[in-house]
């Protein structure tokens, strides 16, 4: 069923019994909260596998859908102008990046500035040329995806690394790049916080600010203290710190307080920063 109706895609994972779910990462979390909310247990649910796709997460998100829903959670990459879902995809035995259909699909991973190929191992911008698609072929097509291409392991084909985000989404703090996936692993390696989050970008005068809300654990709300969730906020601020090298508001929230994606991909950044004109 298409996405949405939380309740509903629980009640029937719940009659129906299916072993894998195929949903963007954020939609998982916000159907475990829903099986959470019931009382419901990860040795409970039925599904083994979740493949997931369509917006970037790390192995902190990973981990947290784990833990969740009890399943094996891997990564699957497509683009719509080339064929959709399906480009690549991780293996289940190790989990370490979307194997390509080389023979299908041919990558190249390139300087988003200046178009240079760049050998294996460097990171930059994905690229693709279809080898065997007929009715709409592409020739080097720019994703705008940054990763970089890694030798083979569990099958015969070359493997993209994790999505670090978008040539195109990058956000520059006050000179300092930053992409939403490393606030979200910085958020996530706190067992206390859960793994939805938002990141608010502001200007005051000609200064760009950068907050980030982030939730507690549903076990957690309403059961912290003041000081807690104050020692929750500097720790978040000084990794982010240390780590991205850039300054933030942090504003811990309770569970639920963020609003959360039914249909679609999360949206993670709000910028508020008047337009230029």
């Amino acid at each position: 069923m298409s996405g949405g109706q939380t309740e509903k895609q629980v009640q029937q994972i719940m009659d129906f019994k299916p072993e894998i779910i195929m949903v963007t990462p954020s939609y998982s979390l916000v159907i475990a909260e829903e099986f959470e909310r019931l009382g419901i247990k990860p040795e409970e649910i039925s599904l083994k596998v979740g493949i997931f796709g369509a917006e970037p997460w790390g192995e902190g998100m990973r981990h947290e859908i784990e833990r969740k829903l009890g399943i094996d959670a891997i990564d699957i990459y497509g683009l719509t102008e080339v064929m959709g879902p399906g480009v690549a995809c991780e293996c289940i035995e190790t989990k370490d990046g979307p194997v390509i259909w080389e023979d299908h699909f041919y990558p190249e991973i390139i300087n988003p500035e200046t178009g240079e190929v760049l050998p294996d191992g460097e990171e930059g911008e994905l690229v693709f040329t279809s080898l065997t698609k007929e009715a709409f072929p592409v020739i080097r097509y720019r994703t705008r995806d940054l990763t970089r291409l890694l030798p083979p392991t569990a099958r015969s084909f070359r493997r993209i690394g994790k999505i670090t985000g978008r040539s195109d989404d990058m956000l520059i703090i006050r000179g300092v790049n930053v992409f939403p996936t490393q606030i979200e692993e910085q958020i996530l390696r706190d067992q206390r916080l859960a793994g939805n989050y938002q990141v608010v970008v502001t200007r005051d005068g000609h200064m760009d600010n950068l907050e980030v809300r982030c939730e507690v654990q549903r076990e957690l709300s309403g059961k912290l203290s003041a000081a807690d969730i104050l020692q929750i906020s500097k720790e978040l601020q000084h990794r982010i710190k240390t780590i991205i090298g850039v300054s933030t508001k942090i504003t811990v929230m309770e569970f639920d307080a963020i609003p959360r994606t039914q249909v679609g991909k999360a949206k993670r950044v709000l910028d508020e920063r008047p337009k230029q004109n």
